[in-house]
């Protein structure tokens, strides 16, 4: 099934597809070039802007960009500024197709001030949208939607600005709002009579549709716009459609009924000769009869999708069915073959970003979402065959693309170089190459009527590269059998093997540990120091699936933050720590671990790992404990000073009512409990409170080993752009900002001691957890400390207050942590409540009734999570 994320890939793709082309068609011509004393520069201008037409039209865009530059220069000299409008606009089209954002941005806002100057509100509003749609392609969608509304304050009624923010608001997961745009856009084209605008609107709808399981209308949309493509006599609207009608078919469980569909879009693919339309067809053939569980079949297509995605240079395709084709021999217990299938399908999709821009367009937004599973698959029939070390670097890529994916940042966690290939592997894969491409070439000759002449020969071909494969084969099955328990890995160190090596070494007694939640199963694979041998990583299997874990971790949020029953919350919690813990607590007891460092893994991220109980403790009373986003993410060089002088903080704070958010009165003592002033405090550093606490002074952080900041915040799951901290004055400070600054190299710690800075959300994968602590982290910040649900006021100015003392005495981060929960586990403090939430109610009553009582429950101090660095 295909995820969300790909099913509106497809909606952008359907968009910009017919958008690319024609962007500048929607829009009236500028007024006629103005006269200029260099006549020879202008007629040589319109030739040359002619070619470059041409070669865009051909899909020469490297020739179209070099050709559109030299029209630029000439119609500078000759002062035309309406015809630098117009191949500003064109442009910017080329170099977003070439995927050089910053320059199709540039070109578009030029284009936008010199029809503004000219008046020209057309053509204005078009290279608005032109701005909106470089920002969809690269996930910045509240900048796009305000680029659109912009093209729309122009043009009232501008279809692609219309289509636009359907696009938008369909990948902020608003599909209502979505809906009603491309509906006015597909009214406008109706009232037009613009058939090709009208079904693009349709196929968005349908997507729309589609995206929230509403099958029967996206089916209906569907076949509408296959009908106007029919009646158009649109070949190419054709294949799109009738591939989108097999898929909600598949997504029904109709694969007979998608089959027929996919089959007719395969025969009318050859029949115009798209290359590429018949790649996706025989991918879905090949994923349609895999459902019928005719697996015979289920090769042939995907080889054949395989051979033409190679042809014509469709790499995430390439990706997508080598992918399928691992999964579909591995039903077949060819474990050996599945494992070079899918190691191909994974370095594919990592080969894309050492040269992302070469990718077309809607393929960087499409890939990135799909390949999880990819990686999954791989690391589990690594970890089944005792390959833990490789699995290990699988995991670490899965981590990296999920926060690549969520981010919408391609580039995040820098560059990767895949999962190696051991040498028989890779003996494998030539003649598996062979194979396929002699295939390819035996099937194009017996297309043709009477078959061509060479059938023979590529026969012969064709069985000889098969045999070769086959023998290949049997030497990789037999030496797999041979070194069965032997980790090709653990002889070629690679990087992401290296980094989570130095994450356990950086402490001694430290364990790694990465939960793989499958379907069915989930492995816990952990990393420990073993004397000479270096760090030593192992795995067990625990049969717990993917629902089943998640429904536990969701019952154990609840109780935490919901109920007083310690007891009923202490039973759910031990029946996680069975499944996450007590398989490696031998291993944890013989090697005296005292340190815990967890990458967490789908719904294990909701669960705040140190109120896991064992059935007498909890597990903040044995470890320490800490997350990690990724091993490469994580800095363990940096340390704080011994000497606190050295290690000055910034405190950031609101204590007064605000608009929608209650005052918080103790955040004025827990500063003062930090940063030292008079008789209070442990660490020197400056305080900034209320009216004071401003952007501006947020941005002094750069100057600070440590930033404390005490306010109501909240992370929106799926929505990056809406997450927040409250500002002094009440206003928000947004995400964008935060990810501006690229400059915090010098921040040790930051603290965000605020609501729902790490807050998991219902999707039940958890990626978003790493919240607002991501953004610092990729700033340059070595660590962060921010809280999975709401916080109380009280016991949080108590918690952080005794973590600065323990920090101020020499202990780690992990260590102050565990110190000061465990000080409120003990009852060591008593009080009124006051939570940083006015919605919620405190498990012993309500916010606004404040009862006196101690801070032993874990909704108190299980909460704040340790991210990153933690010594």
């Amino acid at each position: 099934m295909y995820s969300k994320r790909r099913s509106t890939s497809i909606a952008l793709a359907i968009f910009l597809s017919f958008l690319s082309p024609s962007l500048l068609a929607q829009i009236p011509a500028s007024p006629a070039l103005a006269q200029s004393s260099n006549s020879n520069a202008r007629r040589e201008a319109n030739r040359l802007f002619n070619l470059g037409n041409q070669q865009f039209d051909r899909s020469q865009f490297e020739q179209a960009r070099n050709t559109f530059q030299q029209v630029l220069e000439l119609r500078k000299q000759s002062h035309d500024l309406g015809g630098q409008g117009d191949v500003l606009l064109k442009l910017g089209q080329v170099y977003e197709i070439l995927g050089l954002y910053e320059q199709a941005l540039a070109s578009y806002k030029q284009s936008a001030e010199i029809f503004s100057k000219l008046g020209e509100r057309d053509n204005q509003s078009g290279a608005f949208s032109g701005v909106g749609i470089v920002y969809l392609r690269i996930g910045r969608y509240y900048q796009a939607i305000a680029a659109f509304q912009q093209a729309l304050k122009i043009l009232p009624q501008a279809p692609v600005a219309l289509n636009g923010l359907g696009l938008a608001y369909t990948y902020l997961g608003q599909y209502d709002k979505a809906l009603n745009f491309h509906q006015q856009t597909l009214a406008i084209h109706r009232a037009n009579h613009n058939l090709r605008g009208e079904a693009t609107s349709l196929l968005n709808i349908g997507s729309v549709y589609s995206q929230r399981s509403q099958y029967p209308e996206a089916l209906n949309s569907f076949q509408q716009a296959l009908e106007i493509y029919r009646q158009a006599n649109n070949p190419t609207g054709q294949v799109r459609s009738l591939n989108l009608i097999g898929e909600i078919y598949n997504l029904q469980n109709q694969s007979s009924k998608a089959l027929s569909f996919f089959q007719d879009a395969l025969k009318l693919s050859k029949t115009i000769n798209d290359r590429r339309g018949q790649g996706i067809a025989f991918n879905n053939i090949g994923r349609t009869y895999f459902n019928l569980q005719q697996y015979s079949q289920a090769v042939k297509s995907y080889e054949q999708a395989l051979a033409i995605r190679r042809e014509i240079g469709d790499r995430e395709g390439e990706g997508e069915t080598l992918g399928k084709l691992g999964e579909l021999v591995a039903k077949q217990n060819q474990s050996e073959l599945a494992i070079v299938f899918l190691k191909q399908s994974v370095n594919t999709y990592e080969s894309i970003r050492h040269d992302l821009q070469q990718l077309p367009a809607d393929q960087q937004e499409s890939y990135t979402r799909t390949v999880a599973g990819t990686y999954r698959r791989l690391a589990d029939l690594l970890l089944s065959q005792g390959r833990v070390l490789e699995a290990q670097q699988v995991l670490e890529l899965l981590k990296i693309q999920e926060l690549r994916s969520y981010t919408r940042n391609a580039r995040a966690g820098g560059q990767t170089q895949g999962s190696p290939l051991t040498p028989p592997e890779a003996s494998v894969i030539s003649p598996f190459n062979n194979t396929i491409a002699m295939g390819l070439k035996l099937s194009q000759c017996e297309q043709q009527k009477p078959y061509c002449s060479d059938r023979d020969q590529l026969l012969a071909q064709r069985n000889a590269a098969n045999t070769d494969f086959e023998e290949q084969l049997d030497k990789l099955r037999a030496l797999a059998k041979q070194q069965l328990g032997k980790d090709p890995a653990q002889l070629q160190q690679q990087e992401l093997t290296i980094a989570a090596q130095n994450v356990v070494k950086a402490q001694p007694k430290t364990v790694l540990i990465y939960p793989l939640v499958l379907e069915d199963n989930l492995w816990l694979v952990w990393g420990t120091q073993a004397g000479k041998q270096g760090v030593v990583f192992a795995s067990k299997e625990v049969l717990v699936g993917r629902k089943e874990l998640a429904q536990k971790a969701l019952d154990f949020r609840n109780l935490l933050e919901k109920s007083d029953d310690v007891k009923q919350l202490q039973q759910v919690s031990h029946q996680l720590y069975k499944w996450l813990v007590e398989p490696l607590r031998a291993e944890l007891d013989a090697n005296g671990i005292q340190h815990l460092v967890f990458s967490l893994d789908r719904s294990t991220r909701y669960i705040p790992m140190a109120a896991l109980f064992d059935g007498q403790h909890y597990l903040v009373d044995r470890f320490t404990i800490s997350t990690i986003l990724t091993a490469g993410l994580t800095n363990i060089q940096d340390k704080l000073s011994p000497n606190v002088e050295e290690d000055p903080v910034l405190g950031l704070g609101l204590s007064e009512r605000v608009p929608n958010f209650d005052p918080l009165p103790n955040v004025p003592d827990e500063l003062n409990g930090i940063i030292r002033s008079g008789d209070t405090g442990v660490y020197p550093g400056l305080k900034l409170l209320n009216k004071d606490f401003t952007t501006e002074a947020f941005k002094k952080l750069i100057d600070y080993r440590i930033v404390h900041i005490a306010t109501h915040g909240q992370f929106v799951p799926g929505n990056p752009e809406d997450s927040f901290l409250v500002l002094g004055n009440g206003q928000s400070l947004k995400i964008p900002e935060i990810k501006t600054m690229t400059d915090l190299g010098g921040v040790h710690l930051v603290v965000l001691s605020a609501c729902e800075t790490a807050k998991g959300g219902a999707d039940k994968d958890g990626i978003e957890v790493s919240g607002i602590s991501y953004y610092f982290l990729t700033s340059g910040a070595k660590s962060v400390i921010a809280s999975l649900w709401l916080v109380n006021d009280v016991s949080t100015s108590q918690l952080m207050q005794q973590f600065y003392k323990n920090l101020a005495s020499g202990m780690s981060k992990a260590e102050a942590l565990q110190k000061a929960q465990q000080s409120l586990i003990k009852g060591e403090g008593s009080t009124v409540s006051q939570t940083r939430s006015d919605s919620f109610k405190l498990p012993t009553g309500s916010s606004q009734s404040p009862i006196a009582h101690d801070f032993s429950h874990p909704y108190y101090w299980a909460p704040f999570i340790l991210i990153g660095n933690n010594l």
